[in-house]
């Protein structure tokens, strides 16, 4: 048994529980080192056991400290039965990742045999938002190919590339750097940058003109989240004014940044500052958010969360200014919490 699923164990525990379902594959690949598959991952004291079907039976028999269960059919009906033969009485459930299909089938089969059936948050993920030094080493990683995407951008960004083109190019430099994609890459030109995730098109760039580039490169199951505008040309001073704007809103945020403040503290930085400046109605999303195994995870910074940033927290902070049919500025970096202040894990990468 490994250190996670111990831990997890605990929390388990101290919920009252005597074991817990999860059903996220990322979840399950966290916990365990499995890879990401079908099946479902009973823990407890008593057994840990894992669900799944024959496609994954010879690679889930190489596990030691689980029982891989290779189920033909009827999988809720399998469950519940190992969890009666178990004695278990109290069992949670991602509340997150449970269909309503999944939920209702097994809600229905384990009040018959007088099992309590919990949505609870997953202790997987109370877990992953903590990073090791392992995995701070993996966004670095992640963070340093998506450098090595934007330099190579900018050497051959020319007036003949469409959008498409370049993210064509930017899919391409990723996948050749032993990397895969956190998501597709969004290439914005001109007027389009003001559309948040907007789909790139075979637009051409012209002369003395914006490119808004947000990547995101996956590195041995680790993500990193990284947004920069380019200029072609002089900036021209209305567009200068918006940049200057976003770039100080993400410095004051980035400021405030340390163990001990909430979410909401450090997107209210941001959100103030551009408030102030006016343009608090171009900027209707939240700061940023956690990064790691999943591009998005938590915390979530925004105004509403009153979650506690604690040292080992990986964040996005990525204040912007949209407006419409003209342009968008969005300066995204990833940064890592600290007890004292902020480490800006991509501030080798020019904005």
């Amino acid at each position: 048994m490994n250190k996670r699923v111990q831990r997890a164990l605990t929390i388990i525990e101290k919920e009252k529980l005597d074991a817990f379902l999860f059903s996220n594959p990322l979840n399950i690949t966290y916990l365990t080192g499995f890879r990401e598959a079908e099946g479902y991952l009973l823990l407890s004291q008593k057994k840990i056991v894992y669900f799944t079907n024959f496609i994954y039976a010879q690679e889930a028999k190489k596990i030691d400290f689980w029982h891989p269960q290779i189920v033909i059919s009827n999988m809720f009906e399998h469950i519940i039965n190992t969890i009666n033969k178990l004695g278990i009485k109290r069992v949670g459930f991602e509340e997150r990742n449970f269909s309503y299909l999944e939920y209702k089938k097994m809600k229905e089969l384990a009040l018959r045999n007088h099992i309590s059936f919990l949505p609870k948050k997953s202790p997987a993920e109370e877990l992953r938002i903590i990073k090791t030094k392992r995995e701070i080493l993996l966004v670095k990683k992640a963070i340093s190919i998506m450098k090595e995407a934007l330099d190579y951008v900018e050497e051959i960004q020319n007036i003949n590339l469409t959008e498409k083109d370049l993210q064509i190019e930017i899919i391409k430099f990723i996948h050749l750097k032993n990397s895969e994609l956190a998501f597709n890459p969004i290439v914005a030109f001109n007027r389009n940058s003001s559309v948040v995730h907007h789909l790139p098109k075979r637009e051409h760039i012209i002369r003395k003109k914006i490119i808004l580039i947000d990547l995101g490169a996956k590195y041995c199951r680790y993500c990193a989240d990284l947004t920069r505008v380019i200029f072609l040309g002089k900036m021209p001073t209305s567009l200068k004014k918006i940049y200057d704007i976003v770039r100080k809103a993400q410095d004051l945020a980035i400021k405030n940044i340390k163990e001990g403040v909430t979410a909401k503290e450090v997107d209210r930085k941001a959100r103030s500052f551009i408030e102030k400046k006016g343009f608090h109605k171009y900027f209707g999303h939240g700061l940023g958010h956690g990064v790691g195994m999943c591009v998005h995870e938590e915390p979530y910074l925004n105004p509403y969360n009153s979650t506690i940033l604690k040292s080992g927290m990986i964040l996005t902070v990525e204040p912007a200014i949209y407006l419409p049919g003209r342009f968008g500025i969005r300066i995204e970096d990833v940064v890592l919490v600290r007890k004292g202040k902020a480490e800006v894990l991509s501030g080798n990468i020019p904005r």
